[in-house]
């Protein structure tokens, strides 16, 4: 522990006198780069990033609530949809810390004090989160993509085994499997407490489990990029052009048929459009995560992570770009309302109600009627059932 602690004390001593000595021989382009990377995270991970992040909390909570009534939670897709919409809204909210779009609303003094005390703990303990919920949208996504298909290939046998319940089975799997994959991640760092002359300073550093097995950066070099990204993007897609062939077919064979409206290929259209947003938002980020994988190395047995602090030998263009892939995932996390309120008739009109609070306004009972005719009279005299 001793040893651990002076070989890291000395790290951070090295780092620190290069950092004060490289910074008089700075050039002007150098200053050029760390100002534009400054103006590029408040623009993409501060304004942008924080208003899609409150649209589309607002947005998945809504859609939880719709489908969470009673004439359309028992549906199974309506598990799937109410899984996805809670995985996505806490992905909305450890992107907030992730991305550090909390610091928008901090002062300059605010903000030191967050990075010498907090910052090391939300790295350490709320970016695993992030990996996580992430995760299990991917994976909700391609499994209802995944049911889907199968309901229209072999509609009778879905129908007798799919059940809600076997949903939820599949979906606490899904959970599970994720957890696992990222678990090693919460104990391969801790956060060490370093007092200085004039104040304390919290860092992350990598713990004995994290040296030996090197997880993290297994984690972030193969396990995300192929299992998260590409491998779910690339079975979507092939999923994706299965069922729309499915439906094609499905409406061939239904040309001359009375003109009666299809549930099922208007449920079919609405996981099409939240697969095809979900390929399209997620398809820059796994370009890159690619790029990535077949470009990183590891030196001395220890993991190079490309990193994206201000003192980063990256490009501008590759800021950019960047920045661009990681917005458009967060926006992938805030879609599905918009389709659920295009296609789905029954959502819009449970979520019309909701709105209007259709069900808080009294209803104006009317007392059934009884009809009598007096005789060879043609007057008919109409009495409230409950007079005598």
């Amino acid at each position: 522990m001793a040893a651990n602690l002076t070989y890291t004390t000395t790290t951070i001593s090295k780092l620190t006198t290069t950092v004060m000595t490289s910074s008089s021989k700075m050039t002007a382009d150098e200053y050029e780069k760390i100002f534009f990377r400054i103006k590029l995270w408040k623009i993409c991970y501060g304004y942008i990033m924080f208003i899609l992040i409150v649209l589309g909390v607002f947005a998945n909570i809504l859609a939880f609530i719709i489908l969470s009534r009673k004439s359309v939670r028992r549906t199974t897709i309506a598990v799937y949809l109410r899984a996805l919409s809670l995985a996505d809204t806490f992905v909305l909210i450890t992107a907030f810390f992730r991305y550090n779009t909390y610091k928008l609303f901090l002062t300059e003094a605010q903000d030191t004090y967050t990075v010498f005390h907090y910052s090391a703990y939300l790295d350490t303990y709320v970016e695993p989160f992030h990996w996580i919920a992430l995760g299990v949208s991917s994976f909700v996504t391609l499994t209802l993509s995944i049911e889907r298909f199968l309901a229209i290939r072999y509609p009778l046998t879905i129908k007798r085994s799919c059940t809600p319940f076997l949903v939820r089975v599949c979906i606490t799997g899904i959970v599970v499997i994720v957890i696992i994959l990222t678990l090693p991640n919460f104990f391969s760092f801790r956060v060490q407490e370093y007092v200085t002359n004039t104040t304390s300073i919290y860092v992350r550093v990598m713990t004995k489990l994290g040296h030996d097995t090197l997880y993290p950066c297994t984690y972030h070099v193969y396990i995300l990029p192929l299992i998260w990204y590409i491998i779910p993007w690339i079975a979507l897609t092939t999923l994706n052009l299965l069922l729309y062939l499915q439906v094609r077919r499905s409406a061939r064979i239904r040309v001359g048929l009375p003109n009666i409206p299809n549930p099922n290929r208007n449920l079919s259209i609405l996981i099409l459009l939240i697969v095809v947003i979900y390929m399209v938002c997620n398809l820059p980020i796994s370009i890159m995560v690619f790029y990535k994988l077949v470009n990183h190395m590891s030196e001395n047995g220890m993991c190079i992570k490309e990193t994206s602090t201000l003192a980063s030998t990256t490009s501008k263009e590759f800021d950019i770009i960047n920045a661009i892939t990681e917005i458009l995932n967060i926006l992938n996390s805030c879609l599905n309302i918009v389709v659920y309120c295009m296609v789905g008739t029954k959502f819009r009109r449970q979520l019309r109600d909701f709105l209007m609070c259709t069900s808080c306004k009294p209803v104006n009972k009317v007392s059934p009627q009884r009809v009598f005719t007096t005789g060879r009279e043609s007057n008919t005299v109409m009495e409230s059932a409950g007079s005598s």
